[in-house]
Order: structure tokens, then sequence, then C-alpha cells
């Protein structure tokens, strides 16, 4: 039936070429004139589609969707493929659960492929209302939006837009809804009632009492008519025909009942292997033939028929199985022929659709119980977890938890989609701008041609604009520049021939000084060798006088020995001539020892006169020289005060600002004055410009970079010499002028050239507040200073970790402490720079100026308050001086007095030895005479010998004194002439350095004269060439001319300058978004790139590539758009933007869609969990329902995490709350293992919608009484399901079956007809036996 409006064109399509009959009331008439149509098309206006029929007398109509309906002739819905399949209404899930083939864009829609989506496994169990099974109302509502709900981890993604979006939200039902067959809408009463009728014919006869149970004549669509067999297993032909309610089989064991279900299994989808018996298809054939056949016949009546077109009131299921090869499916209709399928449809791919669309499931526990799964829910086998599974199988629960993960991968595979119809929707977009830009390329044709006459005049004038620049440069240059430039080369060339000169001079001076002072050394070496000699002689006649010292020594020592003999032979004689002798001897040498001690002293005197003489002298000098250090000291502490007073007046002069610090007021001075001869302003004084943010480092920075601060940066080397100059007008010294880029854009620097572990850089505590010079100035820092590498570190431990451990890193090779000491490390090397030079006060970064002031007037004040003192010590010096001197003369005099009295002593003593006393005469004694003249004789020489030991003690003396003043001399000497080496070496030095920068020079000098003659030569051409330049300009006017006039050409020139500049401006914006360096530039410097690159471009080239781009684009306006004719291409372009416009409507509303699609995905997962928990209930209560029948209790217990049922029964504990409850089924009797598993199936199975039910010796282990019982359940069941099939096979009698049936009419007092059982009596088999 036709219920499903199509939401798609797609889908609508389909209904192209079905046929429509439709009254007509010509004229106003009442009689109906019928018309018979055929749908041609199916158009969308304004998002709705509408059906385009097509009349046999040649008249249109566009109709919607509720008129087609109900003109239609053929109610069969179209499948993908066109065709219709009769009465196939979509399949039905649970009410909230429904999948993207309802009502909705499908797989195939999403392009997921298929004729029909394949969303779920052949044979879905269907489910009932829970409203209908109290016998209420259908209260659900379907909700066709599980496929299209859309998750958080999916993107939404556009495919073909729904003509109109669901505007109902999804509702969730507490238990699904029953398959409702698809009546046609708006039906007449007549053709309603012949619905009815058709319904009651497969009806029984009505009036009998059968307790509201409904009988049947024929099955219900899906229901198993019959089953035939061929060489299957046990039988070799075999047929059975199934009641339309209840059929029970009964036969002993190896009668073959069991084959039975394993036919309905193979021929219903089942694999070999799932069925139990056998592992392979082959396995199923009957022993010793190679094939068999098994035959299924469905019923297929009433409304909700398969394809009833096709197949009839039947449909046969036949399968072939074969030993090799495959075992195909054929599908018969009632006639029992072949069906007359599609071309190129598959048999295997129809019957999966019917299959699923019976709900018909044979892998279902539930729909057909084999022998070897009742035994197994009889035995231990079966755990809690195979329950639970049977559970949620029998309950379709994880079918929706299937549905609800493939709803998941659809809205993936939606997304995809999405993003094609988004793609789409771009291509149309992009089509519609193609049209547009089509149009406007066409509209502004004219505007090409205004822009290529403009190009061209501008061309032509901007020609003329650069020869008349070139010539008029040309003209400068030769008129002017070109001379100065000769001049400038004539300048160069003079001023290279004085430094030679210079040169000269000052080799021919340093060879005047090196001949003097080699003569002055050869002189001093002459001079050193006598002193050498004098000091050889003095060392001779110092061993001469102690050889003559000793000599004399030894004559007076025997002179005195030789006197004691005499005196001893004196003393002998008594004579009193003798004693008188001796007496005068005594006297005579006791005046002698008088005199000589008398000399001793003089000695002395004059030693120690001459030793305070020497002192006196020494102290002379050392105050001369402490008079000439504080002379010193006094002019460098005036010097200090001078440059003291003149830092402090430039920071008056520069009102305190930070030039004044650096001693740059004069050089600005200059540089203002001269700012005009640069071409960019110096930056500078480097110091003036930098901050140090933290205080603590500015000792630091001031070691680090003090000797930078005073430089200045310039942009070229025209610059540089110009400032180098005005450094020498303004004596600012220990600077340099340093070429560098000032567009140059701030170093990037690499995280692998900064310290590492916390320790931070140099460069990261300085800061530059000029903007325009902040990158010049840390660039310069981080290329010549290395700051970037530079790591601060705050106490000496820090700073012996960073040198020795590496702690900042291996590539930092130099640390700086607060205190300005520095660390540094080359390859093994390590050592550490004290600071001791610059203090704390001296930095010249620090960020108040006042403050540097303050400390520059007490620098001042101590320096004049110390020059105050060394003067007063100069004072003070001078006065002692003048004191020593006057004491130098003191002692000078009394020195020469000592001495003369030394002199006039020793003369007295000379003479006094010189007298030998009178000795009497003894003329009487010869001896005593002879002695005594000996004695006279020994005394005189005694005298001369003492007179030639004191001499030789004073010679030796003088000796002495003078080697020591040779040595002395000839040391001082020797000294001297090693500093007069070195002088003659350094004069050697220069003398070679003067011929080295003379060599140099002549190369230079050579180089500037072949310069000049070039400069010169070069002059001349430009001269001829300028004439040349000229004669071009004139011919170039005149064609310019002729194109226009100068005024126009002027305009036309700015006008090309605009356009270029626009240009440019648009190429610069692509730029930059894909260079990330051209997006960081700041915006003064992308204007004056853009600037740069219009001026570039305002040259003959670039306008004539230009004017080459004009006209291209003349070329393609018309290539481009395709036609010339504009009307046409507008047209075209209305028609793409309504298109577009449509497209983007629906992928609005197709999102908005998917949106409520999560939502409706949220409350799907809601609905789960409460319909889980509904049937876990229901499942629960039926359970315990069945139980009591036999008078047990019982619950069930589900673990939802682990998937597991397990089953508490209390054997008798329907009256007795005491009995416990038994979990392990093994401690129940067989007939309660076996009731307790009837009582779990019933329970499950009150919630699966199977058309058929089907199981195998239900009844096994069971007693009389409770297979009684079990059957009389499974009747009342099947009475009360009634819409169900049943199939029971059982090996034992059917009497009981019988007794269970007549116990059922009894309790519930009723009468069931003869049709509700059918019971069929199954033999062993035999040959020929072809029915039961």
């Amino acid at each position: 039936m036709m219920d499903n409006k199509p939401l798609l064109r797609r889908d609508a399509k389909l209904y192209c070429g079905r046929k429509v009959r439709k009254a007509f009331f010509p004229d106003g008439g009442k009689k109906p004139q019928y018309f018979f149509g055929t749908v041609v098309e199916c158009p969308i206006f304004d998002g709705e589609i509408c059906y385009k029929i097509e009349y046999e007398d040649g008249d249109v109509e566009d109709i919607a969707w509720a008129e087609l309906v109900q003109i239609i002739m053929d109610l069969d819905v179209p499948s993908a493929s066109g065709k219709s399949v009769g009465h196939q209404p979509s399949r039905k899930q649970p009410s909230g659960f429904a999948t993207a083939s309802l009502d909705g864009p499908g797989p195939s829609d999403f392009g997921i492929g298929g004729d029909e989506p394949r969303m779920q496994r052949q044979g879905r169990t269907r489910k009932r209302d829970i409203n209908e099974r109290d016998g209420g109302g259908d209260s659900g509502q379907d909700v066709n939006a599980g496929a299209q709900v859309r998750t958080r981890q999916c993107k939404p993604i556009l495919d073909d837009a729904p003509a109109e979006g669901d505007d109902s939200e999804a509702e969730a039902a507490e238990r699904p809804r029953k398959r409702m067959a698809m009546g046609r809408p708006m039906l007449g009463a007549e053709e309603a009632g012949g619905r009815e009728q058709a319904r009651a014919a497969t009806m029984g006869p009505e009036g009998d009492d059968f307790g509201g149970f409904t009988q049947r004549t024929v099955g219900l669509p899906g229901q198993i008519a019959k089953i035939r067999v061929e060489n299957f297993m046990c039988h070799k032909h075999f047929e059975l025909e199934f009641g339309t309610h209840v059929t029970l089989v009964s036969g002993a064991n190896g009668s073959g009942k069991s084959a039975i279900v394993q036919a309905l299994q193979v021929c219903l989808g089942v694999t070999a292997r799932n069925t139990g018996r056998g592992t392979a298809i082959s396995d199923l054939i009957r022993t010793g033939v190679d094939d068999a056949k098994v035959q299924v016949t469905l019923w297929n009546t009433g409304e909700d028929a398969f394809m009833p077109s096709i197949f009839g009131d039947r449909i046969t299921v036949e399968r072939h199985l074969r030993r090799t090869g495959a075992s195909p499916y054929t599908l018969l209709d009632a006639r029992g022929r072949k069906a007359a399928l599609d071309r190129g449809e598959k048999v295997k791919e129809v019957l999966d659709r019917m299959l699923d669309y019976f709900t018909v499931d044979a892998n279902n526990a539930l729909t057909i119980i084999t022998q070897d799964k009742s035994r197994s829910l009889l035995s231990d086998k079966s755990n809690a977890r195979d329950k639970y599974e049977m559970f949620m199988a029998g309950t379709l629960l994880d079918k929706v938890q299937e549905d609800l993960k493939v709803a998941n991968a659809q809205l993936c595979a939606m997304y995809k989609n999405f993003e094609d119809i988004l793609t789409r929707y771009k291509a149309e977009k992009q089509e519609e701008l193609q049209l547009s830009g089509k149009v406007e390329k066409l509209r502004s044709a004219d505007k090409f041609l205004q822009d290529r006459e403009m190009l061209e005049q501008a061309i032509a004038w901007r020609v003329v604009q650069q020869m008349e620049g070139r010539v008029a440069a040309a003209k400068a240059a030769a008129e002017i520049h070109g001379p100065e430039l000769v001049s400038l080369y004539e300048c160069h060339v003079d001023a290279i021939a004085r430094a030679k000169q210079d040169l000269l001079d000052r080799q021919k001076e340093l060879a005047v000084e090196l001949e003097r002072h080699d003569s002055i050394v050869e002189n001093n070496m002459s001079h050193v060798q006598g002193l050498l000699k004098a000091e050889k002689n003095s060392r001779i006649n110092m061993e001469r006088a102690k050889r003559s010292k000793a000599a004399a020594q030894a004559s007076l020592e025997a002179l005195q020995n030789d006197k004691k003999i005499l005196d001893d032979q004196l003393a002998q004689d008594s004579n009193g001539k003798a004693a008188e002798a001796r007496r005068l001897v005594e006297e005579h040498q006791k005046q002698i020892t008088e005199k000589q001690a008398i000399l001793q002293t003089a000695v002395e005197d004059v030693t120690a006169a001459l030793q305070a003489h020497e002192d006196a002298r020494a102290k002379v000098e050392d105050l001369i020289n402490q008079e000439a250090a504080c002379h010193g000291a006094i002019h460098r502490a005036a010097s200090n005060v001078a440059e003291f007073h003149k830092q402090l007046r430039g920071l008056d002069a520069e009102q305190d600002n930070r030039l004044g610090i650096f001693h740059a007021v004069d050089l600005n001075k200059l540089i203002n004055q001269n700012i005009r001869s640069f071409r960019q302003r110096p930056i500078g004084p480097i110091g003036a410009l930098l901050t140090v943010t933290d205080g603590r480092w500015l000792l630091a920075t001031e070691v680090a970079l003090g000797h930078y601060f005073r430089n200045y940066l310039v942009s070229c080397t025209a610059d540089a010499m110009l400032l180098r100059d005005l450094m020498k007008k303004a004596g600012y010294q220990r600077a340099s002028a340093i070429t560098t880029r000032f567009d140059a854009p701030l170093h990037s620097i690499p995280v692998s050239h900064r310290p590492a572990n916390g320790f931070i850089p140099l460069l990261d505590v300085l800061i530059v507040h000029d903007t325009a010079a902040r990158a010049p100035v840390m660039n310069y820092l981080v290329d010549k200073a290395h700051i970037e590498s530079v790591a601060l570190v705050e106490n000496q431990s820090q700073g012996q970790s960073v040198n020795h451990a590496c702690s900042a890193g291996e590539h930092i090779a130099a640390a700086i402490s607060m205190d300005g000491d520095w660390y540094r490390r080359t390859g093994g090397l390590r050592w550490v720079n004290r600071n001791e030079r610059v203090k704390r006060q001296h930095c010249r970064l620090i960020a108040d100026v006042s403050e540097y002031k303050a400390a520059l007037e007490r620098d001042l004040e101590q320096a004049e308050a110390l020059m105050g003192a060394r003067r007063d010590d100069l004072a003070r010096l001078a006065v002692q001086l003048r004191d020593a001197r006057a004491w130098e003369a003191k002692c000078a005099a009394d020195w020469k007095v000592a001495t003369g009295l030394k002199n006039r002593v020793n003369t007295e003593l000379r003479r006094l030895i010189m007298q030998t006393p009178e000795m009497p005469r003894f003329e009487d004694d010869e001896e005593t005479g002879t002695v005594l003249t000996q004695l006279a004789s020994i005394q005189h020489e005694l005298a001369s010998s003492q007179i030639q030991l004191q001499t030789a003690e004073e010679a030796l003396a003088l000796a002495e004194q003078s080697h020591g003043q040779a040595v002395k001399q000839a040391k001082e000497e020797q000294t001297r002439i090693q500093e007069q080496v070195a002088e003659g070496k350094r004069l050697r030095e220069q003398q070679m350095e003067t011929v080295s920068q003379l060599a140099e020079l002549d190369g230079r000098h050579s180089a500037a004269v072949s310069s000049r003659e070039q400069v010169r030569a070069n002059l001349a051409k430009l001269r001829q060439g300028v004439e040349i330049a000229d004669a071009r300009l004139r011919q170039a006017l005149a064609a310019a001319n002729q194109v226009c006039n100068r005024s126009m050409g002027e305009r036309a020139i700015q006008l090309a300058r605009e356009f270029v500049s626009e240009a440019v401006q648009k190429k610069m914006a692509s730029k930059q978004q894909r260079d990330r360096q051209l997006a960081a530039m700041g915006e003064e410097e992308l204007r004056r790139m853009h600037m740069r690159t219009v001026e570039a471009s305002m040259d003959y080239a670039g306008l004539e590539k230009q004017l080459a781009v004009v006209n291209s684009n003349i070329a393609k306006a018309a290539a481009e758009a395709g036609s010339s004719d504009l009307q046409e291409l507008e047209i075209r372009l209305a028609a793409q933007s309504k298109t577009a416009a449509t497209r983007y409507r629906a992928y609005k509303r197709m999102e908005e869609m998917m949106q409520r699609f999560q939502t409706s995905y949220a409350n799907q997962m809601q609905s789960f969990e409460r319909l889980r928990t509904s049937l876990m209930d229901i499942t629960q209560a039926k359970f315990a329902k069945y139980l009591r029948r036999r008078d047990h209790d019982g619950k069930l217990e589900f673990n939802h995490t682990e998937r597991t049922l397990k089953l508490l029964v209390k054997p008798k504990g329907k009256n007795n709350r005491d009995v416990q409850a038994v979990e392990d089924l093994k401690q129940l009797s067989g007939g309660e293992r076996s009731f307790t598993t009837v009582a779990l199936l019933l329970a499950i199975g009150e919630n699966t919608e199977s058309p058929f039910r089907c199981n195998d010796e239900f009844d096994v282990f069971m007693d009389d009484v409770n297979r009684r019982v079990a059957t009389e359940t499974l009747l009342e069941f099947a009475m009360e399901h009634s819409m169900f099939q049943y199939i029971f096979l059982t090996p034992q009698e059917i009497a009981t079956v019988e007794d269970a049936r007549q116990q059922l009419m009894k309790r519930r007092r009723i009468q069931l007809p003869a049709a509700f059982l059918r019971t069929v009596k199954m033999h062993p088999p035999r040959p020929n036996a072809v029915q039961a």
C-alpha cells in the first residue's frame, strides 16, 4: 500500500511511469468524465515534491502526493528497481527503534548502496504492543529516525535534500508495535466493505462458543502449509501438511521427527552447521544418493501477502542439496511454477526479503527449538549467559541494540554524504559565481577597453617621463656629478700621496732615530765593557790589597814577637839604663797607641758623617720623588675634576638627558646640524637607548657591554664616513660607527641558543624603548656581544655551576654575575675574570639620570677633596725637602770636617811613628847596647809595619768600595742597555710597519689613479651618451604626442598608478595568507613594501605586463562567458541562483532534521531501557504464572552487565514460602526441570511474533502428570495467541495430548474446534512412504 510518503526525490521518481485515472467535470457538468494518464516527472516547487501527470489528451498537470494516492491505479509500492512488489510495507521495528528504511532516507539514500536497505538480519522476529496484548489500541507511534539519529562522534553530511522536513518528534513506546497491513488511505465505503468480506472468507464459521478463539481455515502469511523432502536424512520421500493453529507430531525415536525440523531450517536459510546435525550440506543427504530436495510451502494470504501478484496465496521455497557444488534455492508460486522474478533479481535476495518481511528467523531459538536445544536447556549445558542471550534474541532486544549500532554506523555514512551534498551545493554555488563572473566580465568589457586605452597612453608618456629622468640624470652626471667624482678621485689620490709622503717622512725620522739609538747603544755597550773591565781591575786590586794586608799583618806579628824577646832580655838586665831605655820605648809606644785610638775615633766619625750624609741625600731624593708623585696625583685629580665638570656640563646642556652620560652632547649637535647629509639619522649612542629591566644587573651589563655603549649605528658607508668626521670634530673618542641594516627584522632567537634550566640570558634584561631603533640595536648586540648566550648568575656558586657543571647547557660558554665577574669556558679551559675596575656608581644604564648626576657630583666632590689633600701634601713635602736639603748640607760639612780631622790625626800618627826615642848609651855593656839598638830598630820596623798595615787596610776598604760601585754601575748600565735594545726593537717594528703601510698606499695610489682615469673615460662616454639619449627623447616625445597630449598622458599615468596599486594590493593580500613572514610584518612595513612594488611596476616593462593582462582579460571575457549574449547569461544566472538557493534551503532543513534525530536517538536509548525493564517484568510474571500451575514458585535474575539470566525455582513453593529456592536445575527432578524449561520458553515466547513456532521434544524427561500439565499449558498459550502457528514434536503417545486438550476445555469452559489441534503419528521410514 502507499501510506509512506516519499521524502526524497529519488524515491518519488520510482513512481514515474505509473498509471493514474482521474475524474473531471467538463463544462461544469454533474457527470464525471475519466481520463487516464502517466506520471512523467517529479519536479520540486517551494521545497515540496510534486508529480507531473501527462494525460491521454496531451494535457499536463502537477499534483501533490495526497491527490496522487487517490487516483493512482496500481496501489503496490514500487521497489527501488521500479517494479511493483505487491503489498510490501516497510519492515516494522519496535516503536521508537525504526531503522532508516522507514519513511526516511535509508542506506541507499545515504550512499551505502543496494536496491533495498539491509539493516537487519534475515527473519527478524516481530513483536506486539503491550496495549494490544492487554486488549487496548495501538498507543505507540512509529519513529522513523533510527538510522538518521546523529551521534556526537559523527558529523552531518548532505545528500539528496529531503523534500520536506519531518516535523513530528520521535515518540518512545513501552512495547514494539505489531506489524499491520498498510491500507490505502481514504478508501471508499464500498471498497472497505469488500475488504472485510475478503478477510472473513479466511475465517471459520461465526457463532461458535470458542471463548474468543478465532478459527482459521487457511494460514496467515508466513505460516507453514506443508513440507516435502526427498532423500533428506532418513527420509526417501516424505510430505507433511500442518494445521493452521497447532500441529503435534508424535513418533518414536528414529521415526524422522527431527528431520522435519532440520528440513525447515535448511530450506529457510540455516546453515548445516547451525542445525546441529552436520558440518556440511552433504551430511544431511540420505546415504547412497548424491542429492536431495526440500520444499517448504508458506501461506501468502490476506492483506499482508508478499508480492501476491507474483506468488499468489502460497509460496514454496525449494532447495536442491548436492554433495558437491552449490545448493541453490528456487521460489515457486501457488501453481507450483517457478516465480517470474525481475531480470537480474537473485532468488536468494528475494527469499531473504520475504523471510525478513514475514519476520521469520529460523536461527532464532524461540522460532525453532531443535532436539539438541531442548536437551541443552534441560541439562546444565545452557548456562546463565546462554539463557540471557536467548531472552535478548527472543524479545528482539539484541536486534534493537544492533539496530542502534547500525544506525550509528549509518550516521557516519550520512556525514560523508552530507559532505557530498554540501560539495554539490558548493559546486552549484560555484557555478553561480562563475556565471556571475561571466556576466560581470561581459558587463566590464568596456572597462577593460578603457583600461587598455589608459595603459597605452600611460606607457607612451611613462616612457617619456623615464627617458626625461634618465636624460636629466645623465646630464647632471656629465655636468655635475661626473666632474665632482673626478675631483673626489683627485682629492683621494692627493690624500694618498700626502699620506705616503707622511709615511716617508716618518720612515726617515725612524731611520734617524734608529741610527741615533744604535749609536747610543753602541757607546753604552763600550761603556759597559769599560765598566766590566774596571770591575775586574777593582776586583784584582781588592785581592791585592787583601794580600798586602795579610803580609803587613804577618810582618807586624813577627816584629811584635821579636820585640817581646828583646823585652824579655832587657827585663833580665837590672841596669838602670836598660830600664830607662825600656821606659822610653814604652812611652813612645803608648803615644803611638793613643794616637791610633784618636785616629780610629776620627775614622768612625768620618764613617758616621758619611752615613749621615748618604741618609740625608737619600731622604732628599725620596722627598723629590714624593713631590713628583704628588704633582702627578694632583694632575690626575685635576683631570678627573675637569672630566666630571665636563660631564656635568653635558648633562646640564642636554637638560639631564642620557646623552650627557656618554659625552655625546657635542656630537649630537653636529649630527643635528648635518642631518640632511645623512641618508638616515644615525642611531646612538647605543647606551643612551638601552634600559635594564632589573637594577640588580646594572653592574653586570656595564661590565659586559660598556665598551659598546658609545658606538653609533648607521645605514650606509657614506653615513659612516660622515659620522667619523663629526666624531673627530667633536672629540668623541673610543667609539665606532657601525654600518647595519635599519629595516632588518628583529632576530629570532632559537631555544637552543638560550640558557637552559631557569637561567636567563643577558638579552632578556635589556629593553630598547625606541621602536625604530629596537631591531638594529638588539641585532647588533646579538651579533657582536652574543647577549642571547650570556647567562646571568646571582652568585659565585651559580657561576661555578655554569662554568664547570654546564648547568645552563653545553652551548652556554659565558656567564656574568651581579658583581660583574665573568665566568668563561673555552674547550677544556675554564677561568674567572674578577671585576675590580667598574664600580656600581659608574653604571651608565641607570634609569634615573638625576641619580647618575648625583653620583657624578659625589665623585666630583671626592676628586676635589683628593686634589686639595694632595696640594696640602705637596706643601708639606716642600717644607720637608727644604729642611732635608739643609740637613744634607750640614751633613756634608760635618763629613768634610771629620775627614780633615782624620787626615790631620793620620799625619801626626805617621810622624810619631817615624820618630825614634833617643836611647841612652851603653859603652860598658856592649851586649845591652846591642839589644837596645835591636829594640830601637824593631820598634822602628814595628811602627813602619803598623803604618803599612793601616795603609793596607785603607787600600782594601777603598778597593772593596770601588769594586761594589763598579758592580752596581755595570748592572745598572746593563739594565739600561736592555731597555735601549727593547726600544730599538720597537723602533724597528714601527719601521717595518711603515714599510708595509707604504706598500699598501702604493697599491691604493695606483688603484685610485686607475679609477680616476676610468672615471674620466666614462665621463667622456657619458657625455656622448647624453647626446644620443637626448635625440631618442625627442623621438619618444613626438611618438607620445601622437597618442595624446602631455596633460592627458600625465592623467593616464596617475590612473595607471592607481590601477597598479590596486593590483599589487590584491596580490599582497593573497600572498599574506600563504607567507607567514609577510603576514607577521607591520602595517608600516607593508605600506613601504607596497610603495616600492608599485614604483617598481611603473616602468615600461611593468606597464606592458599590465597591458598584456588587460588584453588577456579582454580576450577571456568572451571565451569564459561562453557566449556573447549577455541576456542569455543573465537568464542562466537567475536559474542557477534559484537552484543554489533551493539546494541551500534543503541543506538547512536536513541539518535541522539531523539535530532532531539526535534528540530522537537519546529518546530511543531511554525507550530501550524502559522497554527492557518492561519485558523483564512481563517475562518474570509469565514465568512465575506458568510455574504456579504446578504449585511451584520462581523468579528470574537478570544481570545486564555480565549478560546473565539465572533461574531461581522453589519446587512446591506456591503455598509454602519457606521452601529454599533452587538455582542449580540439576537438583530438580527430570519432570520439574522440563516443566521449568517450558515455563521459561513460554514466558520469553510471550514477546515473540514469529508467524510459527516449532519445538522438538519439549516434554523430554517429564512424567505423565508434568507432561499433561505442560501440554495443557502449551495448548492454552496457543489458544490465547491464536494468530500464530505452533508445531510440537514429541516421542510420547498422542493420548496425553488429547487428555490435555480435554482438561483445557473443561477448565476454561470452552469448546475448541477440531481444526485447532492437528495430530500426526509418525512411523519409522519405509519405502515409498509419502504422507503421514
